[in-house]
């Protein structure tokens, strides 16, 4: 799975494990969940904010999947960015494609702000060619 390029390991991911990452980040208050696609790692919603955060090199990309009725952000590190963070932190878990760290508290209302910007102009599903 490692020599296949990331755009498709991010599409596998989706497809793979869509229901599962929206149901944790549902609950989400004070973690980053990753997912490795190769160079990156990505986290979506609440993770998203939280790395978009605590990472000024980070990538935001909003997404609207036929899968799921609502726009998704997602939130893209390079891997060197991610292994220099955890030089300096603990990381609460360390797998080779997932990753979870411990971060402050979430404020429900700055995220809802984010969020909002981050999705504004997305095309409805019902406009896409």
């Amino acid at each position: 799975m490692s020599s296949l390029p990331s755009g498709i390991r991010l599409m596998n991911l989706l497809r793979e494990r869509l229901a599962e990452i929206m149901d944790r980040e549902r609950a989400n208050q004070n973690s980053i969940h990753l997912y490795c696609t190769g160079p990156y790692w990505v986290a979506f919603e609440r993770s998203a904010y939280q790395l978009y955060r605590a990472f000024p090199d980070s990538e935001t990309t909003p997404l609207r999947l036929f899968a799921y009725p609502f726009p998704i952000v997602m939130v893209s590190v390079p891997d060197r960015s991610l292994r220099s963070y955890a030089r300096k932190h603990i990381l609460r878990r360390d797998d080779k494609d997932y990753k979870q760290l411990t971060v402050p508290g979430l404020s429900l209302a700055d995220y809802r702000e984010w969020h909002a910007g981050e999705v504004k102009g997305l095309p409805l599903l019902s406009e896409r060619v």
